[in-house]
């Protein structure tokens, strides 16, 4: 018996007829309004989104950077206990060859260049006591850090600079090196146990420092409350990221506008011991410093 097909089964619409080419082009095409109106659309949108992905680019900095401190504050604990609880050596050395590794890291003042660009001063077991516990010198770098430090021969050659981080002067100095000035009426601490005697939590053992300002490995705080030594960052959204002598590691958002000081005209760094009288963020840096014998 013949197979018999049904006669509405196979309707084919009229829209999926082919057309000729030109005809079909012309009557789907959109006009100039209608593209017109898409790209102010897109526009509106990257304008909404931009800012949101510039604000997880910077989180993800800040996060990366607490990671950094945090892999610091650990490498100090393990030192202090490899060392009969003695505290790593702290300070600054203006010498650029060492023979034996004295300091957490090497480095002078900022006017030595080597200071902020010899990847040695991190690394070297001859320079860096911290050597054998962070063999790389990415840590010692903020991502939101992007500063650069001119090298002079025959003409400008601007190097990245590798350390974006100090620790607290009155943690592990033996000697003061300028601009590091050690007030004798507070206490510096030499072992784990004068720390844990004066409340670690709040005590900063590591904290990222001001591009323009980094300079000896030591950061300078002055316990008269009058004057700024080295700046802290305020590259994470005008806060700052410390470390402190229990582990933890927080961000802090600084206050005063005289904190957050940055290059003048000509300037290749901010210079030491600027005036900040008053300031709540110098108050609290000093809060965390130390304490009074």
């Amino acid at each position: 018996m013949p197979r018999k097909f049904s006669t509405t089964g196979w309707r084919v619409t009229a829209w999926n007829i082919r057309r000729p080419a030109g005809k079909f082009f012309f009557m789907g095409a959109f006009t100039l309004v209608e593209l017109l109106v898409v790209i102010a659309i897109i526009a509106i949108l990257a304008a909404l989104l931009l800012p949101t992905l510039a604000g997880a680019k910077m989180q993800a900095a800040r996060i990366q950077c607490m990671s950094n401190e945090k892999q610091m504050i650990m490498a100090w604990t393990i030192y202090s206990g490899d060392n009969n609880e003695k505290l790593v050596l702290n300070g600054g050395d203006a010498a650029t060859t060492s023979t034996q590794a004295h300091l957490w890291v090497h480095g002078g003042n900022h006017g030595s260049p080597d200071t902020l660009t010899n990847q040695q001063y991190l690394v070297g077991a001859n320079f860096a006591l911290f050597a054998k516990i962070l063999p790389s010198e990415r840590i010692y770098k903020c991502p939101a850090d992007r500063s650069t430090w001119p090298l002079w021969n025959s003409k400008p050659t601007f190097v990245t600079e590798l350390r974006s981080y100090a620790m607290n002067s009155y943690v592990g100095t033996a000697g003061a090196i300028s601009p590091i000035s050690i007030n004798a009426a507070y206490k510096t601490y030499a072992k784990t146990s004068q720390l844990i005697a004066d409340a670690p939590v709040n005590r900063f053992v590591f904290i990222d420092v001001n591009p323009a300002s980094i300079c000896t490995p030591a950061f300078g705080v002055d316990m008269s409350l009058s004057s700024w030594i080295h700046y802290p960052s305020d590259l994470h959204r005008q806060r700052g990221v410390l470390a402190f002598a229990d582990g933890h590691v927080e961000p802090h958002r600084w206050l005063d506008p005289r904190t957050m000081l940055h290059l003048a005209g000509g300037q290749a760094y901010i210079p030491h011991n600027i005036s900040s009288p008053n300031n709540p963020d110098l108050n609290w840096i000093a809060e965390r410093t130390t304490s009074k014998k």
